[in-house]
């Protein structure tokens, strides 16, 4: 039986924010914006059958990011 690494990202904030954040995931990744009124979450889930390929995936997000949530 083959392993799987899995984590989700949760991100909370301004709808505007949060709509320019999911624009920016990867049309392979599994996630969700949830909008109310002026906030929203956005979910994120990342799997891999590689631990270390899992790690990458989440740092290319985090700095992809990083500039965004202003």
């Amino acid at each position: 039986m083959a392993e799987k690494f899995s984590t989700t990202l949760t991100w909370e904030g301004d709808v505007e924010i949060g709509r320019r954040l999911a624009a920016l995931v990867p049309n392979d990744l599994a996630h969700i914006l949830e909008e109310n009124g002026d906030s929203s979450i956005l979910t994120i889930t990342v799997e891999s059958d590689d631990l270390e390929n899992l790690r990458e995936i989440v740092d290319s997000l985090l700095t992809t990011f990083s500039d965004q949530d202003e």
